[in-house]
């Protein structure tokens, strides 16, 4: 017998009682299981490092930055602000400046009257003795008048009147607002001695006449139903006639 063949006998009497244990399929597949998981999680962690390797350069260019930062680093791989942005200031709003009374609050505005007995105001006038409070609907006066008398309204006829007369240094004035029905052009509002020239007052057809007072006088419609007759007389007053009638406006 050859060397080989002992051998193989001696060893299938070494195992000849030797039996397999009952759990050596089972013991064979748990171990391949664990060796199959352990291979998986290698190559998943071994993935995952090589995505985020991938990522964090692009993560570093598009970090964000703090509001009002300057680019200076801080200690956890962003910036931060070194100082607060510049704002403009706020523009200042215009501070209201109405017209306070004696009593400080401030005065609402009147609506014109054209009646003839309205509130009263100060006109524009030739200067020299200062403003006259004239009623709302008379616009200038010569300087040197005063209120000669208070403006009153009358009954004449079907028509009522409204007058108004200032005199003093500058001579004197004198307008009166007529309103009522019949009243076909100026000639049916005054009455004169002498002839009656044609003029006009803003472009009104209008007529104009001396005064036995040595005044002047001119009379007009200034719509229909309401008609307007100004006198005057002295110097000034009476060069200024034109003036004052162009400043009526009832």
């Amino acid at each position: 017998m050859d060397l080989e063949s002992e051998l193989r006998h001696a060893m299938a009497e070494q195992v000849a009682e030797a039996a397999a244990p009952p759990s050596l399929v089972a013991d064979v597949r748990r171990r391949h299981r664990r060796r199959v998981t352990r291979i998986r999680v290698t190559v998943g962690v071994a993935a995952a490092a090589v995505a985020v390797a991938a990522v964090a350069p692009g993560y570093q260019s598009f970090r964000a930055e703090t509001v009002g930062s300057k680019g200076e680093p801080d200690n956890k791989g962003g910036t931060v602000a070194t100082s607060q942005p510049d704002r403009a200031p706020a523009p200042a709003l215009p501070e209201a400046s109405p017209s306070p009374d004696e009593s400080g609050a401030a005065t609402p505005k009147k609506p014109a009257d054209r009646d003839g007995d309205g509130p009263e105001r100060k006109p524009s006038t030739g200067g020299g003795d200062g403003a006259v409070r004239l009623p709302s609907w008379v616009t200038f006066l010569p300087s040197g008048l005063a209120e000669d008398a208070p403006c009153a309204s009358r009954a004449e006829g079907k028509n009522r009147v409204t007058t108004c007369r200032w005199a003093g240094s500058g001579g004197w004035a004198e307008v009166k607002v007529v309103r009522g029905s019949g009243m076909s052009g100026p000639e049916d509002l005054i009455t004169a001695p002498s002839m009656p020239k044609p003029s006009s007052v803003r472009g009104i057809k209008a007529l104009t006449t001396e005064r036995p007072d040595s005044g002047r006088q001119i009379a007009w419609l200034e719509r229909p139903g309401v008609g307007v007759v100004v006198a005057a007389g002295g110097g000034a007053a009476r060069d200024q006639l034109m003036r004052i009638a162009e400043g009526v406006r009832p």
